[in-house]
Parts: structure tokens; sequence; C-alpha cells
């Protein structure tokens, strides 16, 4: 298998299924075109049996780039910290507990070369088992059809998204948004004038369960999302219709019955695009 000058940049923390984690680091060592790095950040003290699967693949493999945060510092941090670790100008994104067919990267990596800043994918959400499909979340090819949905949602798909380092750091990298870490990067990288592309083809897959789909609500996750468009508004990028309209349906969303909520966000899922 060939070995391409790029990075891989992953977060974990001590909450993480073990299991999940070894599944996803064999993705990587699967995939057709491997990455020269691996830069993994460690958000604060791990479980016993996450360092145990770690050291097992850094004993495979010295590709492995380790970044200890004293403490947990969250997800945007931990990806602002990853960034500067990382060697090479193209970043693929993986999260510790998805998966992805075996030619994600190298079918990026072709897209990517042709100029684009990110590129990302159509993704596929299984609940515990990958063939237990929940939905199919499409996002449209072309960067004008990306800004424009970006102005109700995040347009990407972000753990399967591969960047250029120097496009992600000339917007000023990622910040600290609870909850919506990528769309307020994706936002600050339209603004400074990167250019998107999305795969018309599932390449990643995202593993949820109904917890995970249940906890998409409420009042502490809606006040995250109200945070988030009260910036894009100050950004100048949401427009007072766009902060307005989104409010509006995600106050809906968010605080209507769990059981609700459940159906209607498995519905948005399969139509979002």
């Amino acid at each position: 298998m060939a070995i391409e000058p790029f990075s891989v940049l992953i977060s974990i923390y001590c909450k993480e299924n073990p299991k999940w984690l070894q599944e996803s680091l064999d993705c990587i060592f699967s995939q057709t075109i491997q990455p020269s790095e691996i830069v993994l950040v460690k958000d604060g003290p791990l479980t016993p049996e996450l360092e145990s699967v770690i050291d097992t693949f850094i004993k495979r493999s010295d590709c492995f780039k380790i970044i200890q945060n004293e403490k947990n510092l969250g997800l945007g941090l931990s990806l602002r910290k990853g960034i500067t670790y990382c060697s090479n100008e193209i970043i693929a994104r993986m999260d510790t507990d998805d998966l992805m067919p075996t030619d994600r990267f190298e079918k990026q990596l072709n897209a990517i070369r042709q100029g684009y800043d990110v590129v990302s994918c159509w993704s596929q959400i299984f609940i515990d088992d990958i063939n237990n499909i929940v939905a199919v979340k499409r996002r449209p090819e072309k960067h004008d059809d990306i800004v424009k949905l970006a102005h109700k949602r995040s347009p990407v798909c972000h753990a399967g998204a591969m960047y250029r380092k120097s496009a992600v750091l000339g917007a000023g990298n990622y910040e600290n948004c609870p909850l919506n870490e990528d769309y307020h990067l994706w936002v600050r990288m339209i603004m400074a004038g990167s250019v998107f592309y999305n795969i018309q083809e599932v390449l990643y897959y995202v593993r949820t369960n109904s917890e995970q789909i249940s906890r998409r609500g409420g009042f502490k996750f809606l006040r995250t999302e109200l945070r988030a468009f009260s910036e894009f508004r100050k950004l100048g990028f949401y427009t007072l219709k766009d902060y307005l309209v989104n409010s509006i349906i995600r106050i809906i969303t968010r605080l209507m019955p769990m059981r609700l909520r459940k159906y209607a966000i498995k519905l948005i899922w399969n139509h979002e695009s």
C-alpha cells in the first residue's frame, strides 16, 4: 500500500469505547492509501483499556504522534492544538467510533489535489452494527450550493472531511464552540475564501445510538445552537432572516417530546441536502 504525505487528526477522551477505537484505527490501516502521520490528541487522562488499544497500534506503526492534554479541553480546543502538530498540509479528520470504506482517503486525495480547500462526502449513520442503517446524510457537490446550505446548517460531514492546514489556520483554526466546532470553522473558512467540495458518495460511516439521538434536544443543546447562530450573525455570515428562521426551526425541533424528536431528526437526516 502506498504512503502519501498527509496527516490524520483524531481526538479521544476517557468515555470512548475501546472496541470502537480499535475498529476505527483498523479502518485507517485498511486504506488503499496510507497516511504518513496520525496525530492523536488525548483529551485528558484516558482509561487503561483505551491506553492499551493505543499502545497496540503504536507498536504496530511508527506514524503516530501523541499529544497529551493534562485535562479535558473539549473537541474544539483539542483539534485546535492537534492542527498545529500536523506536519503535512493535507489533513484528514476521523472520529474514534466511526468507520469508513477502504478507498476514502484515495478518493479524497484525488479531489483535494484539484485545488479545493475542504473535501468531504456523504455519510451513512448506523446504530451499533454497520448494517443497521438509520439514515444517509447527503450534501451538495458544488461550492456555491455548499455555501447556500451553510446558511441553514453545517454543509459538510466534519469527521469525514479532508482539508488544507493553511486554509484552516488562515480562518483562525478551530475555536471553543461546543457541539458546533465544525460549523463555526466552515463558516469562517467560507468567509475567508476557502473552496469546498463534497464527493457524491458515502465515504464515511457515523456510529450513533438512541441515547445520542435523544440528547440532540433540550434547553442546553438548544442554547449552544442559538449561541452559534448569534455568532454567525455577528460575523456577517447569517442574515437576519437566516438567524430567525434557523432559530425558530431549532426551538421547535429541540423542545418537542423525545419520541417525536427522534423521528424528526431521522427524517431531517435523510432529507437535509
